[in-house]
């Protein structure tokens, strides 16, 4: 999990406790957490530490058999 996801997620309860979950603030804040957890978990071997990223456990891209790319 990254830094920013972490951030996002604490500056959600703040926001949430003081102001509510209907507020605007309080739903857009929400909606960029969801979409960072979604997109951190689609692509989580890029927020892994650096040491294993360079281990070659990140996942293999796969080559188009037609175009070669």
């Amino acid at each position: 999990m990254s830094r920013n996801l972490d951030n996002l997620k604490r500056l959600f309860q703040k926001l949430q406790a003081r102001y509510g979950g209907d507020d605007a603030i309080v739903l857009q804040v929400k909606q960029a957490l969801e979409f960072r957890e979604a997109f951190e978990s689609r692509h989580s071997w890029w927020f892994a530490p650096r040491h294993e990223r360079r281990s070659g456990r990140a996942p293999e891209r796969q080559l188009d058999p037609v175009s070669g790319s």
